[in-house]
């Protein structure tokens, strides 16, 4: 080998080598700014927040892993925020729904102490009704034995009874149904039209006349006669009907067997209706 290429080969080595050492300090440098710079963003979020940021051992860790843990730091910190935004109004309704579920607890027990007070007065309650409906049924017997001397008379004209009722019907009664009185004169206590004035009524037909008689076998001879007579009694052209004064229920439960009646007397089938609304069917007789 000669001097020159010997001087060459030691040149061209020496080149090699400062382009390696140029290269490593080129890397040192570019950690170096690496590392300045994770320093400065460091700095600055533990400006903005001091004392929230991890203290980071970062001995066995590379850049790269520094970096992955701050950025979780604040990905989290932003996370928490956020959902704190937004359990704020799931924690309203929360407590909102824990306090209606106390005041639903409340109307529960409210109901059941409720059905329990019902329970236990469902005994007073039948027993109470029960006497009650007696009461009432007591009092609607007395009624109507107050109203056994009563007979009412339907279809009579409107003032025909003039000026004195009582003394008008005394002649009148025994007179329309040609009843003997065998020298006496039917006693009438009180008479009077029953209802509002014929001048306050849409409907123009007469009002009923209650007659209350001092005798009651007089209210019997004048029901049994005037049942006999039936529809043939007429004043001026118009039937008047004679009937026994009932209370308002008795009346209406007399009503309703009223078609069941005339089915009866159509077929010629002898029967009696009894107090307070009692249809008593006699036997029939068989020919031979």
């Amino acid at each position: 080998m000669s001097l020159d290429n010997f001087f060459t080969m030691s040149k061209r080595r020496e080149l090699r080598k400062r382009g390696k050492n140029n290269a490593n300090d080129g890397l040192a440098n570019q950690d170096g700014e690496a590392d300045q710079e994770l320093e400065r963003i460091a700095n600055e979020d533990e400006d903005r927040n001091p004392g929230m940021l991890p203290e980071i051992d970062d001995t066995d860790l590379t850049r790269d892993d520094i970096l992955v843990q701050r950025v979780t730091h604040n990905v989290e910190k932003m996370l928490d925020s956020k959902f704190a935004e937004i359990l704020k109004p799931v924690n309203e309704v929360s407590g909102k729904l824990d306090r209606l579920g106390d005041r639903i607890e409340a109307v529960e027990q409210r109901v059941s102490d409720l059905e329990d007070t019902a329970e236990a007065t469902a005994p007073r309650l039948d027993s109470l009704e029960s006497t009650l409906k007696k009461a009432v049924e007591r009092l609607e017997n007395y009624e109507n034995q107050i109203r056994q001397q009563n007979i009412k008379i339907i279809g009579l004209k409107e003032g025909a009874e003039g000026s004195n009722p009582r003394m008008f019907f005394e002649n009148w009664i025994p007179e329309v149904l040609n009843m003997d009185m065998q020298g006496r004169r039917l006693e009438i206590e009180r008479v009077h039209r029953l209802g509002p004035p014929l001048e306050s009524r849409s409907r123009r037909a007469p009002r009923p006349v209650l007659v209350k008689l001092r005798d009651f076998t007089d209210k019997e001879r004048i029901l049994r006669t005037a049942r006999i007579k039936g529809d043939g009694i007429k004043v001026d052209d118009q039937a008047v009907s004679f009937y026994q004064d009932f209370s308002a229920d008795v009346i209406k439960r007399r009503q309703e067997s009223a078609t069941e009646r005339k089915r009866l007397r159509e077929a010629g089938i002898k029967y009696a209706f009894l107090y307070p609304a009692v249809i008593k069917i006699f036997p029939q007789t068989k020919c031979l």
